[in-house]
């Protein structure tokens, strides 16, 4: 493999060994390659900002499926029952106070943190997803970043499918941290470069997705990071949902051919019940306990 002489946005030194050649962007021809001293896989070069700005305004991962807000319930649900876990897991953690979802787009954490009791805001730079959220739930909303927020002022952050995306993940991490009360508690979900989806798809895999998807994580080079920022790592790994994820696209394929009504999201429901109930139970626990493959990685750190 060939190696290049990129400056890694974790550690900041220079040389990573080349893994894949990805499509030109800004350009420029970019690779995948992963850093020899922290391990860390990254996009170089790395994208501008006017780029990523530019990609950002008018991707369609702001395309939201649904402008009604018992669809997302189920999402919620989940979401509520993860973050439950890793507190009660987490020594001292707290039950309240102010909590943070970045990246929030409609919002569905937020909720979740909302429902858990704690006072939830949610920060998103997509005005669109906002403004969607606002109608959705009627939740606090911000543009920006973490840096609006007083240090220490902070009890829970969590960020999902977004560390990822951030052109410098450990200036991210250090402010996440000096935000954060002691015994404030950091939850992170990222896809997972060792996903079998990627060991058998290479740079096609959904982990890799361009020009997206700048960093690629594995659980070694998560967990280095936020030791590294100074966090007790509580846990890293796939727990469910994050081990296994299937789609045939039924649910879609129902409301493209009869639109949304009430008999399409019952059985839209119907199918999202069988899958969590019935198809995922068994191989996201053989992923979570075997720590192998997991689609994506959820990280629990603690500041101590």
């Amino acid at each position: 493999m060939q190696t290049t002489s990129a400056i890694c946005p974790v550690c900041e030194t220079h040389g990573a060994r080349r893994l894949y050649d990805l499509p030109e962007a800004d350009g420029a021809a970019r690779a995948a390659a992963r850093c020899r001293t922290c391990g860390l896989v990254y996009m170089t070069p790395r994208l501008s900002e006017a780029f990523l700005s530019d990609y950002y305004a008018q991707a369609e991962v702001y395309a939201f499926s649904s402008g009604e807000g018992n669809d997302y319930a189920a999402v919620i649900s989940d979401r509520m029952k993860l973050i439950e876990r890793f507190l009660t897991a987490s020594p001292q953690a707290p039950r309240s106070g102010m909590a943070v979802d970045y990246g929030a787009g409609a919002g569905a954490s937020v909720m979740a943190l909302s429902k858990l009791g704690f006072d939830a805001i949610g920060v998103e730079i997509s005005e669109h997803a906002r403004q969607v959220a606002h109608d959705l739930f009627g939740i606090e909303m911000h543009d920006g970043d973490l840096s609006q927020f007083p240090p220490g002022s902070l009890a829970l952050v969590t960020l999902f499918d977004v560390l990822e995306h951030l052109t410098y993940p450990r200036a991210f991490v250090d402010t996440l941290r000096d935000r954060l009360q002691p015994g404030g508690v950091a939850m992170i979900g990222v896809p997972n470069f060792d996903s079998l989806d990627r060991l058998l798809r290479g740079a096609r895999s959904k982990t890799m997705i361009f020009p997206e998807h700048i960093n690629y994580f594995t659980r070694a080079s998560l967990r280095r990071l936020l030791a590294d920022a100074g966090f007790t790592v509580r846990y890293v790994g796939s727990p469910p949902p994050y081990g296994v994820t299937i789609s045939l696209g039924l649910r879609r394929g129902l409301y493209r051919l009869w639109g949304r009504n009430r008999l399409t999201r019952a059985m839209a429901g119907f199918l999202a019940s069988v899958k969590r109930r019935i198809v995922y139970p068994l191989p996201n626990a053989l992923v979570e306990y075997s720590g192998l493959f997991g689609q994506s990685l959820f990280i629990v750190a603690q500041k101590i």
